[in-house]
């Protein structure tokens, strides 16, 4: 009686070798910032030759629109004679400033209502209701009451950032875990220490994406106050530009705001990095 046999793979035929699988190659542009750089590299690219062709042919009125090269050209004239630096420099101190202002207010306010439920009810309406007011309309009673120097610059960036940063504070500042705030009281942790060790940490979150939007609201701020009343920024530049026919140098002065955007968001970038390692 002979045993019975196991079944085999069949054999390769002769002179053939088993295939191996080749690990795949990594594809340049299958990197996710390799394809958001090279989309946004034809995004301008299409853009300036959208913008040249228009000026070129005329597409819209040469009132309305100067060519790419002369904007460039108007843009080099500021850097390379100077006059561009004074103004970046006052609209940057008035938006810090102002940012600044807002900032310490909305988070002061932000712990008093957290603290005092009266007092949340009985302020925060008010809040509301100067929320509502339209700041162009505003801006030449602020520049009367201020003065004409830094305040009434900075009390508008103030006013435009204040209300993203306060609401987003008192939801971070609310809105810890029970369970985390019930182990903080199971310990005899005092008001201030939950603050400080619980309510913060997770605030930051929350804070830290407010404070991209004020910063570019704070911008605005002051460049509107700039358009009422100034003798120096990047409003009073573009303003006089713009009574002077310049359009071209209206248009490099518009770029050099969307530089200073891109500041921003580059420094709320690093910011969030750094204060990375305090959210909870």
């Amino acid at each position: 009686m002979t045993a019975p046999q196991t079944p085999t793979a069949p054999a390769a035929p002769t002179g053939t070798r088993p295939v191996r699988p080749v690990p795949g190659r990594a594809r340049p542009l299958g990197n996710v910032n390799v394809q958001a750089g090279v989309l946004g590299v034809a995004i301008l690219a299409g853009t300036l030759l959208l913008w040249y062709l228009a000026a070129e042919h005329e597409w819209v009125s040469p009132l309305l629109i100067a060519p790419p090269q002369e904007v460039f050209a108007s843009l080099g004239d500021m850097v390379a004679s100077g006059a561009l630096w004074p103004n970046v420099y006052a609209t940057a101190f008035e938006t810090v400033v102002g940012l600044a202002c807002a900032a310490v207010l909305a988070f002061v306010l932000a712990v008093a209502f957290t603290f005092s439920e009266a007092v949340h009810k009985a302020v925060y309406p008010y809040l509301v209701v100067i929320q509502t007011f339209p700041k162009v309309a505003i801006a030449p009673m602020v520049i009367a009451g201020f003065g004409y120097g830094l305040a009434p610059k900075a009390f508008l960036a103030a006013l435009l950032a204040f209300f993203p940063l306060l609401v987003n504070a008192m939801v971070g500042l609310a809105s810890v875990g029970e369970d985390q705030y019930n182990l903080f009281r199971s310990v005899r942790a005092g008001r201030w220490q939950i603050l400080f060790k619980l309510r913060i940490p997770h605030a930051v979150s929350y804070i830290l994406p407010a404070l991209n939007t004020a910063a570019v609201l704070a911008l605005i701020g002051a460049i509107v106050a700039e358009f009422v009343s100034a003798r120096e920024g990047l409003g009073f530049a573009i303003q006089a530009a713009t009574q002077n026919g310049s359009i071209a140098a209206t248009y490099a002065l518009l770029i050099v705001m969307g530089f200073f955007g891109v500041a921003i968001w580059l420094t709320m970038a690093v910011l969030n990095r750094l204060l990375a390692r305090y959210r909870a």
